[in-house]
């Protein structure tokens, strides 16, 4: 295949990045000089080979080595491990932290679409489920917040993901949550500003 157009369809898959602004990214590499190419290909590289999954949240973190499965939050005993935040994907951790919120993440890699009839193809419902079971059943967890964006997916993944925490709910005495509306209908929670995020907790019911 045509390298530049190869590279075009690459670039299409990000998200909300269309065939023209695909094109625009080719063309400016084009412009650059070798070197610099060849250091975004490294550091694509890099990516790949030093960043993995953390075995608790599945956030996205740069491992020290080998051993070490767990990101810096999730080994943090300094932080609260009575409340898990539950969002979409790993951009929204960075915007929460901003606003001061010191708890345990989940990450769900999503949301789920409003006509599908198979939810767990789209986020960690069964991971989730079980680790709540597990720090629940350990009496470290008290709150489960769903902190997802304020749009119909948005809704409709936290009715989806509170009738299945129900039974888990009930079993360890759970409170399940979702963020107070200071977050505007359609809004997702990765461009929320930290007072916007922090009003939405507080206000959370």
């Amino acid at each position: 295949m045509d390298p530049i157009q190869r590279l075009t369809e690459v670039f299409e898959r990000f998200p909300g990045i269309g065939p023209r602004q695909a094109r625009r990214f080719v063309q400016f590499l084009l412009s650059q000089r070798a070197g610099y190419r060849n250091d975004l290909a490294l550091a694509i590289r890099e990516l790949g080979a030093h960043t993995q999954q953390c075995n608790a949240c599945f956030r996205w973190f740069v491992k020290d080595s080998q051993a070490n499965i767990f990101c810096n939050i999730c080994s943090n005993e300094g932080r609260d491990a009575h409340v898990l935040f539950v969002v979409e994907k790993d951009a929204d951790i960075e915007n929460v932290e901003r606003s001061g919120f010191r708890g345990k993440y989940f990450v769900l890699g999503g949301t789920i679409p409003l006509a599908t009839e198979e939810p767990e193809k789209f986020v960690r419902m069964r991971e989730l489920v079980a680790r709540i079971d597990a720090d629940a059943s350990l009496g470290k967890l008290k709150e489960v917040i769903l902190g997802l964006s304020a749009t119909a997916e948005g809704d409709h993944t936290r009715v989806m993901i509170a009738e299945k925490l129900r039974a888990p709910a009930e079993a360890f005495s759970l409170k399940i949550t979702a963020l107070g509306r200071g977050l505007s209908t359609g809004s997702e929670l990765e461009y929320a500003d930290p007072d916007t995020i922090a009003s939405a907790l507080s206000s959370r019911q």
